[in-house]
This record gives structure tokens, sequence and C-alpha cells, in this order.
């Protein structure tokens, strides 16, 4: 059993294990030297658990992807700069071993890692009788300040990059499609190869969050259980409210067709869907101009959605729902419940 954990490891350190910036020394000793080079260091961990956060049958190339960007859409929202990260893999047993699959697993993970130019320095495996299970701590370094939850000020517009709800719906296709509970997603195959790859591999919004963070942001977040929850987190952080107009949350042309418009796929969607890995971001009005520029330079959409109002505590909930002007109810589900 030793000897075929230590090839594994061997495996992925021929794999990912090469030397990227400020490393001293990485994967193959007990620990890894790292230079942050006088910044400060700024850290991420999740874990990752088959039938869980994933379908248990995902591709391994898909899955290396997915798990080393959400962890660094994380990163994105804090503003950091992406340097290294650490792997740490439960396998339950494979009656044709693991061989291939770290293959693809590694094909996965570093077209990911060298699109944001990380390191793997280290980590662990280990063998389980339970699910596939991973966990990924990512390191960053900022040069001054980060971007919080805490930050929101009254008065502030409420900014969201890209698009919304394209990973919920497929999700619910991926369910039905299994036999499981979920929503039906009517469109074409190219709009579901769309919704299905957005998904699949999520694009953390590295640039644009540094960008922004460089020219004022303060207060940002990682959407990754649904806007709605993920909204709530920073508005508790900084004791306000908000107005959100459902109508300005940013569809994709896939998701256009398969929500035609209907309220109740809106709500299930792009506002508590979750798995968006977009950033959620809150500035003052002055700043919008400047942030519709960097947008453009990164070839990335960003979209008002809604402003942040005064806290009131005679008010039922943190958020004014409106729908083409009239007031809405929240949803009893705002988003992805962490059950333990």
């Amino acid at each position: 059993m030793a000897n075929a954990e230590f090839a594994l490891i061997k495996q992925l350190q021929q794999a990912l294990g090469h030397a990227g910036r400020g490393v001293r020394l990485g994967i193959g000793d007990d620990a890894a030297w790292l230079d942050t080079e006088g910044r400060t260091l700024v850290s991420s961990m999740d874990t990752l658990v088959a039938g869980r956060h994933f379908f248990a049958d995902v591709h391994p190339a898909d899955l290396g992807w997915k798990a080393l960007a959400v962890n660094l859409s994380d990163l994105a929202a804090m503003g950091a700069i992406p340097r290294w990260c650490l792997l740490s893999l439960a396998l339950p047993p494979l009656a044709e071993g693991y061989g291939q699959w770290l293959q693809d697993f590694a094909a996965g993970w570093r077209a990911m890692a060298e699109r944001a130019d990380v390191a793997l320095v280290g980590g662990d495996t280990v063998a389980t009788d339970g699910p596939l299970t991973l966990s990924i701590t990512a390191l960053g370094v900022v040069e001054q300040g980060v971007m919080r939850r805490d930050a929101a000020r009254v008065g502030d517009q409420i900014w969201v990059t890209g698009t919304l709800g394209d990973a919920a719906a497929a999700l619910d296709r991926a369910f039905v499609s299994r036999g499981l509970p979920g929503w039906g997603v009517d469109c074409s195959e190219a709009n579901a190869w769309f919704l299905e790859n957005r998904r699949l591999r999520p694009q953390p919004r590295l640039d644009f969050a540094r960008a922004a963070q460089a020219a004022g942001v303060a207060c940002a977040l990682d959407c990754s259980d649904g806007f709605l929850a993920d909204l709530g987190h920073i508005l508790q952080a900084s004791g306000l409210r908000a107005r959100i107009d459902l109508e300005h949350l940013p569809l994709s042309s896939a998701l256009r067709e398969c929500t035609d418009g209907d309220l109740q796929r809106l709500l299930r969607w792009p506002l508590t869907g979750g798995d968006d890995y977009e950033l959620i971001f809150c500035a003052p009005p002055a700043l919008s101009l400047i942030l519709m520029e960097l947008a453009e330079n990164c070839a990335l959409p960003v979209t008002s959605v809604g402003e942040v109002l005064p806290a009131d505590p005679h008010a039922a909930e943190d958020v004014d729902l409106y729908w083409q002007g009239q007031s809405l109810a929240l949803p009893m589900n705002r988003g992805h419940q962490h059950v333990f």
C-alpha cells in the first residue's frame, strides 16, 4: 500500500509539481518553502466530496479543473494574486487503479493552473472507505489590502460579473438525466452544452478582481451558493440592506432560452441557484465608469443589479426584491444550504 501511495505522489509530482514563482522548495520534502516577496499572504481552503459536491461519474479532467477553479475564485473575491496550492486526495478503491484517472485529473488541473499561473507545492494522498474527497488550499498574495464582505456602504451599487444561473440550470438538467428530482430544462443541444460547460468549467474572475480592487472597490464576495444567499453574507457582515431588481440579473442567451421569461425559473436559477463562481461586488456610483472600462479591458461583462440601503430594524427581510417595479416576496430557499 505504501509503495502504491508513493507511486501516486510521484505521478502527481511529475504531472503538476513544476516550480512556480516564489517556490524555493516544492513537492518532495516534508513541507513547501515559499517566498512571498514581502507581500501579504491570503489563503482559502475548500473540500469537495463525491455525491455531495460533484457526481461520482464526473470526468476526472473536469473535476481537476473545477476543484482548482472554485478555490481560485475565493482568492479572486479578495483581490489576491494566486501563487500556490496544496491538494489532498482521499481515494476509495478503484478496480483499475488510479493511473489513468490521475493522468486525466492532472490534465484538467494543469489547464486551470496554467491560466492562473499557480503552482502545486504539496499535499497528501490517503486511501478511504468513504467517497472520493478532495481538499484544496489556495494561497495568494496582495500588495495592499483586500476586498472584504463587511465593506459595503449605503449608496453602493451592487454589481455582478458574467452571467448568473447557467450552472444551476445545467445541474437541474443533470439531475433529471439521472432520474433524480430536478426541474426540466428545455433548450437546444448547443445551449445545453454551453450550460454544462459553465457548470463543469467555471472561470475565476482573477484579472478583473485585481483591477477592481486597485481601482478602489473594497467589498466583494465569490458567488457560489446562490446570488441571494451570498449577497446576504455581505449584508449581514456590513449590517445593511439592499434593493435588487430581478430583471436586471444578467442571463446568458442560453439561459434566456430555458427561462423564456418564466418568473419561477428566474427565482430558481439566477437568483438562488448557485455554482456560478462569479463575483458580487459593491462600489460607490463614482466608480461606475471606471468599472465598465476595466470590464471591457478584461472582456468580461459586469452588471449593476441593485443598491445597498441603510439598515432598518423594523424590516422583516434584508433584501427588497422587485420584478418590473413590483415588490416580490423572497423565496423560502435563498441558495445552497450546508447541512451537516
